[in-house]
């Protein structure tokens, strides 16, 4: 849906406008210069955020096309038909754009989702089970302040029912949400510590969360939490309240029972004076809380009952994030095959290029259904994505995708396959070897088998790593540095066990200023996977100088030799080559002592036209540790006089840095010009204080692969360590130590968690597997997924069973592990 400059100038009420080109059609909304499909009907809004201001990527957006700029100061080289909405703050004017075009569809019913946790997967399964109308969402988990703006955005006309994600962190967040959606149906999921830090207790957090339904006429809840179902019935008396739960109160449905058999629920409700039994293709209590919750909205929608049960049967445990996962024949794989709508194509093809490198990019696509949009023009839609994003190949799944093939570019390459199983049995002919391969489509054509098919399959056990939670650490720390302080991210160990390649691409993404890595070759590796970032090299080796020149990596130096030996090899032709000064201030380790000082000076002045020093840096020894703050503060007092020496002699001054993770926590009077961002990336604080602001990033898995009966009498494992205290069964699981699970997470030290239940380790960790008391009748079978750790079991239990820290833990995890990296 399209507007003209002037109508989005009244929408703004703002008389701040520049319009030489006031009919200049609006279709899109956009805060990403990298991700412009049609720039000169976007309309660009220069957001200021912890990371970054908005306003320095007009040169790219107009470089790029874009003639509509939302911004809060107007620099002076832009050019004379741009379009200008200059306003105060340039996020309440995209708030403010897309409550407009939410106003313009009154007849549109609105439901939305708000709680701690399970929005977005009640979202996408009321979206699978809800057929007979056109339904408009929240893309993937689009519910911050600008999420909820640009899936507002997406209403058309034709669209019967929206459904939106709503979240916050603090205080006074809800009120501007709810201003947008206008939501008629209001559900709260559930309430738990998830994202706690913002309020100073669960009832302050409960208040906010409800002003989302000020003007809701119905709503929708859990009555078996005591604290929501209260507050609730005393703010809403004159509300419709449909609460569900074993409560006999409960308004809607009242649970009679459940029972689990065969990784099923088996749910009777009382319902409007009859008995109802529905089937819940899940065991866990998240996965069952969430389909009820789906029952609940669909009972206030009046969905037909049979059209309830038969979605039950239809949804499944989908992955609701972006999967990248390693292919066959070196490539990589994108898996998004639960969704298929053009903004979620966006987001997936973002994600591609993020990930693609150097690689050829291929997208394996279905016919998308419920569009709303007549099938040519989405057709057309569809061409634009993949050409704005470089796709060279497409791979059509399905007889209704055909249309697409007219809109393409003739140097893509477009080929057919009828049905999923037609391109199995032909797989070889599509000849996917080095490339970088988005899957993407509709439930139906079940394109998760060609996921499967394309999967390399080496070992089932895997290591997932969140990169939205990098995203989401990444801004907790940059909000607690000043301005002018620049993160340097450290990906040493293969980002710490995650793999530093994928990571690295992910990062410059997200525009970090630096990598730092510990040796030669994993510099090397990133430069040929295309990461264009400074790479500085923290561990460089005398034999690796010539692939840091060629590869224009950056050394840390730690003494005189090191030094002459890079000079040396520079010769008089090299000019401005970057290196990193490391100095020793009383760790001991590598570095300068002061009493090198001179000689490194005068070497570095010799040389200055060779040589160029980006940075000084020191490394504390104890930055968590409070009983060693008198050795931190000795330490930084000592790396300033050293820096304060160094400048003046080589008469510039390089950057400095001397915070770890700890450190930028516990010492912000020592964030100077970057800091080393390591371990906190990955949401795990040495410190405690941060602990509630971060997320996990790590979700080490395994499978069950074997279910047995055990006698009391008998013993389990190597040595016969393994003694049950009772008849029951134990599970084979498909990990061991030869993984990186340390034998002395055996003998009942560790518990594993499956299917939401945590099972201690019985007997020795073997080389490749493990044996987990799982009691009697718990329903595990082969097959079933464990979780060793995770984001509700921490990284740091385990480390502690082991008696080490996590850094070792997540360093030892083998390689023949595999890799996945998840994204919103």
């Amino acid at each position: 849906m399209a507007y003209t400059a002037e109508q989005i100038s009244q929408a703004l009420k703002t008389t701040s406008c520049i319009l030489p080109d006031s009919n200049r059609q609006i279709t899109y909304l956009a805060m990403d210069s990298r991700k412009l499909i049609h720039p000169e009907e976007t309309l660009f809004f220069t957001l200021k955020g912890s990371l970054h201001d908005g306003h320095t990527f007009i040169p790219d957006a107009l470089e790029k096309g874009v003639k509509n700029l939302v911004l809060e100061q107007i620099p002076e080289y832009l050019p004379s038909d741009i379009n200008v909405f200059k306003v105060e703050d340039s996020l309440q004017a995209l708030q403010e754009i897309a409550s407009w075009h939410r106003s313009s569809f009154p007849n549109l019913m609105t439901l939305a989702i708000t709680g701690s946790n399970g929005k977005t997967t009640i979202k996408e399964w009321l979206y699978q089970m809800i057929t007979d109308r056109q339904i408009v969402k929240s893309p993937k988990s689009y519910n911050s302040q600008t999420g909820v703006a640009l899936s507002l955005w997406q209403i058309r006309q034709g669209d019967q029912l929206g459904i939106f994600e709503a979240g916050i962190s603090t205080i006074g967040e809800m009120s501007q949400l709810e201003a947008m959606i206008k939501p008629d149906i209001g559900l709260l999921t559930t309430l738990g510590d998830a994202h706690a830090s913002g309020f100073q207790s669960l009832e302050e957090k409960l208040s906010e969360k409800l002003n989302l339904f000020n003007h809701c006429k119905t709503i929708i809840y859990n009555a078996d939490d005591d604290l929501i179902d209260t507050t609730i019935r005393q703010r809403y008396p004159e509300r419709s309240l449909m609460s569900w739960g074993h409560k006999a109160s409960s308004s809607l449905f009242q649970i009679l029972s459940t029972s689990v058999h065969n990784h099923q629920t088996f749910v009777r409700v009382a319902y409007q004076n009859q008995t109802l039994d529905w089937v819940i293709p899940f065991a866990d209590t998240a996965s069952v809380q969430n389909a009820l919750h789906c029952i609940a909205v669909m009972l206030v929608l009046k969905v037909d009952m049979p059209m309830i049960q038969e979605g039950l049967y239809q949804i499944q445990n989908i992955p609701m994030r972006l999967e990248l996962k390693f292919g066959i024949n070196n490539n990589i794989l994108v898996n998004d095959t639960y969704n298929a709508d053009l903004q979620s194509l966006k987001i997936a093809l973002d994600f591609l290029d993020q990930q693609a490198g150097i690689k050829e990019k291929v997208v394996i696509l279905s016919e998308f259904l419920q569009t709303g949009m007549h099938p040519e023009a989405f057709d057309r839609a569809l061409a634009d994505q993949i050409h704005a994003h470089q796709v060279q190949k497409v791979i059509g799944i399905g007889e209704g995708i055909a249309g697409l093939q007219r809109f393409l570019d003739k140097n893509i390459h477009f080929v057919q396959a009828k049905s999923v199983e037609v391109f199995l049995d032909n797989l070889a002919q599509y000849q996917l070897r080095d490339q970088a391969i988005l899957i993407k489509g509709a439930r139906i054509y079940k394109l998760e088998k060609i996921t499967q098919a394309l999967s390399d399959k080496a070992h089932t056990a895997k290591l997932e790593t969140d990169l939205q939670a990098i995203e989401h650490n990444l801004r907790v720390f940059s909000r607690h540095l000043p301005g002018n302080t620049r993160v340097i991210a450290v990906i040493k160990a293969s980002a710490y066990g995650s793999g530093s390649e994928e990571l690295a691409k992910f990062l410059e993404f997200k525009k970090v200023t630096c990598v730092a890595v510990a040796f030669v070759d994993e510099g090397v590796q990133l430069r040929k996977a295309g990461i264009r970032l400074p790479i500085i090299i923290l561990n460089p080796d005398k034999n690796g100088i010539a692939e840091m020149v060629k590869y224009q990596l950056e050394p840390e130096i730690y003494d005189l030799y090191q030094l002459k030996e890079f000079i040396s090899y520079l010769g008089d032709h090299t000019r401005n080559f970057n290196i990193h000064i490391k100095l020793d201030t009383g760790m001991h380790r590598l570095g300068f002592t002061e009493e090198g000082l001179e000689d490194l000076c005068d070497t570095l002045q010799t040389h200055r036209h060779q040589i160029r020093v980006q940075t000084i840096f020191s490394h504390l020894s104890s930055s968590e540790d409070p009983a060693d703050d008198t050795f931190t503060h000795q330490q930084a007092r000592v790396f300033q006089q050293y820096y304060a020496y160094i400048s003046d002699k080589i008469g510039y001054q390089p950057g400095r840095h001397i915070l770890n993770s700890s450190g930028i926590i516990r010492f912000p009077e020592y964030h100077f010009d970057f800091v080393r961002l390591g371990l906190g990336l990955y949401g795990i604080d040495g410190t405690g204080i941060f602990a509630d602001k971060l997320e996990k990033v790590h979700t080490l898995k395994a499978s069950v692969v074997q279910v047995k009966n055990v006698r009391a009498s008998e013993t389990i494992g190597y040595n016969r360590r393994g003694k049950p205290s009772k008849d029951g069964q134990i599970a084979v699981i498909n990990i061991g130590y030869a993984d990186g699970l340390m034998r002395l997470a055996g003998n009942g030290n560790y518990q594993v968690r499956i299917q939401g239940s945590d099972y201690p380790i019985i007997g020795s960790v073997c080389m490749d597997l493990t044996m987990v008391d799982i009691g009697i009748n718990s329903g595990i079978t082969a097959g079933d997924e464990v979780t060793i750790f995770g984001k509700d079991l921490p990284i740091e239990t385990l480390a502690k069973a082991c008696q080490t820290i996590p850094y070792e833990i997540l360093t030892r995890i083998s390689g023949r592990i595999k890799r996945s990296y998840v994204n919103e």
